[in-house]
């Protein structure tokens, strides 16, 4: 099943045709990162007016290169997201699917990362699953049983880990994305010593990283007062620092969840998914096989779409002409 799967919950627009959920054929990504970086942070108006542009010149594209002659339906991430990105995905799926007259169906954004690692792999993925969500809206830990059958184990009763990766390379001057930027930064330290606080909510899956967000800017801010002026070498330490104490906060749950629950498989994804500490330590700890989407398929993208509405079989029900946006999509909600 040939399926165009378009992303546009947030600030990057993903449009992309993949067959049978694994096979990419075509993958375009445009990404918002320069326009935002400027403001430190993503405009939700702004983002919403990339994506009108954006997704004409893509779909012009794919009509050129004669790629939308043979689809079998429209996939559209319908939430969680910014409400402005989201309608303007939407409506541009159901004026494809009228005009090609295909059916389009709305998909689970968190579904669609999840997804995601099942693309380009040959290996079976097996259930049941636990799925470490990361991003820089979402810290979630779930319950795989079956691709439909989603149980919530755990999530951030606060900040999601993305966002606090972005707020404390905000406070030392980093710019933004935060996340690379630290990830980039932390392998220069030479100093593999912890100043800063693991935060462990006790009997819960749940997350909490506000703790480790206002340790970090608190203790950046009395380097500051004492030194005048942060040196690379303490940027370098303080990123190592508060990296390693996030990956760690966010493997504790992950290992409770592992053990309460004894999984086939471990799949991590999100943007933070990215994040080379984290792969590195997850390698280190778990004896089964950890599955992580490449990078370039852990940020948002049209791909990981096309692969939710394949396995979740969204095409056997009928178009969603009429359909409608949900910023505040839950995980376990189809």
């Amino acid at each position: 099943m040939l399926i165009l799967g378009i992303e546009s919950s947030c600030d990057d627009t993903g449009v992309a045709l993949v067959q049978d959920g694994k096979n990419i054929i075509h993958n375009t990504l445009i990404s918002q990162t320069e326009i935002h970086s400027t403001f430190g942070g993503i405009v939700p108006e702004v983002a919403a007016r990339q994506h009108i542009i954006a997704l004409g010149n893509i779909i012009k594209e794919y009509k050129d290169l004669n790629l939308l002659n043979n689809i079998d339906g429209v996939a559209v991430t319908k939430g969680p997201g910014l409400a402005g990105s989201l309608l303007v995905g939407v409506n541009y799926a159901k004026a494809l699917s009228y005009a090609l007259d295909v059916p389009v169906r709305g998909i689970n954004h968190l579904s669609g990362h999840i997804h995601a690692a099942w693309i380009d792999r040959i290996e079976r993925i097996q259930f049941p699953a636990i799925a470490l969500l990361v991003s820089g809206g979402h810290s979630e830990l779930s319950l795989l049983n079956s691709h439909t059958d989603r149980i919530l184990l755990g999530q951030t009763r606060d900040d999601a880990v993305g966002e606090v990766f972005d707020k404390v390379a905000r406070s030392m001057g980093l710019g933004y994305p935060g996340g690379p930027i630290i990830d980039s930064l932390s392998k220069k330290s030479n100093h593999h010593i912890r100043n800063l606080p693991i935060t462990n909510i006790v009997d819960s899956l749940d997350y909490s990283f506000s703790g480790l967000k206002t340790a970090a800017i608190k203790y950046i801010d009395t380097q500051r007062d004492e030194y005048g002026k942060l040196s690379d070498e303490i940027i370098s330490d303080i990123a190592y620092d508060f990296q390693d104490c996030a990956v760690e906060q966010l493997l504790i749950k992950l290992k409770m969840a592992v053990n309460l629950h004894n999984p086939q498989n471990i799949i991590i994804c999100g943007g933070v998914a990215a994040n080379s500490h984290l792969r590195l330590r997850i390698k280190d700890i778990f004896k089964m096989e950890v599955i992580i989407p490449e990078p370039k398929l852990c940020i948002d993208n049209g791909a990981m779409i096309s692969a939710a509405a394949f396995f979740e079989d969204a095409f056997s029900k009928e178009t969603q002409l009429d359909l409608d946006i949900y910023p505040s999509l839950n995980l376990d909600e189809l």
